[in-house]
């Protein structure tokens, strides 16, 4: 607790909640903006809608967003070339703990207020009916492990690099493989493409009618081998970075 609270106070004045709130202000904006002047097919499908548009937004800027919390959270120390002394007050395990601890606040926070904005967007837009909580709360508890994943993968490679721009140049280049896994399925067992094994709604377009009809997914096994995967890569990015930050000769 002593060391989590010290990461706490070391970040205090570095405006890092702002930071994550500006980035995911973005994403507010452009459920904003797709949502606007909804017709009377899209007050029906409305809720499910929203659920379909969240992991399409994710798997495209998440990583990015990502790599500047993780970057944010390791390169005070960098600067500083201070992690030498911090590891003879505490064991290099005790302060990746920290770290990651700390993080995942940040990303919960994140999860839970894009699930609250998207609640709030659908009762301002008057979509009919109530929104499915059930799959609202699956939803949120996804959202949270991919994020935590990406998290703990850029977290490990900022701690790693003391040059930040390693890890933020592979933040961008995962959201680029997840914009091009978009075209290619609704599944992954790539680390930056578990926002699509999670999707919970599918999309159906007619090119007779030109009507899209939104439904939840049915998932094959594999993909259900693709949501634990999610999972696994959130323990193998754990175990991986607190042994090597562990070993790291500074």
């Amino acid at each position: 607790m002593i060391t989590l609270r010290t990461e706490f106070q070391k970040i205090k004045r570095r405006k890092i909640g702002l930071t994550m709130f500006a980035l995911i202000s973005v994403q507010f904006a452009w459920f904003l903006w797709a949502t606007k002047s909804p017709d009377e097919k899209e007050l029906a499908q409305g809720w499910i809608n929203l659920l379909y548009m969240l992991p399409l937004l994710n798997v495209i800027m998440m990583p990015t967003f990502m790599s500047v919390l993780a970057s944010r959270l390791s390169d005070l120390e960098h600067k500083g070339n201070t992690y030498k002394q911090l590891k003879t007050l505490r064991r290099p395990a005790i302060l990746f703990d920290a770290k990651v601890v700390c993080g995942l606040l940040f990303v919960a926070a994140i999860s839970i207020g894009q699930i609250a904005f998207l609640l709030v967007l659908g009762f301002c837009r008057h979509y009919l009916g109530n929104p499915d909580m059930h799959y609202y709360a699956l939803a949120l508890v996804f959202n949270f492990a991919c994020c935590l994943s990406l998290y703990l993968l850029q977290l490990n490679l900022s701690l790693l690099f003391f040059n930040q721009m390693i890890p933020l140049v592979v933040g961008l280049c995962g959201s680029l493989l997840g914009l091009i896994l978009m075209y290619i399925k609704m599944y992954s067992f790539l680390p930056w493409g578990g926002f699509l094994s999670r999707a919970l709604v599918g999309m159906d377009w007619n090119i007779e009618t030109r009507v899209v009809t939104y439904f939840y997914r049915e998932y094959s096994v594999i993909e259900y081998c693709a949501i634990g995967m999610v999972f696994i890569w959130i323990l193998v990015f754990y175990v991986t970075g607190r042994i090597a930050f562990t070993h790291k000769e500074v």
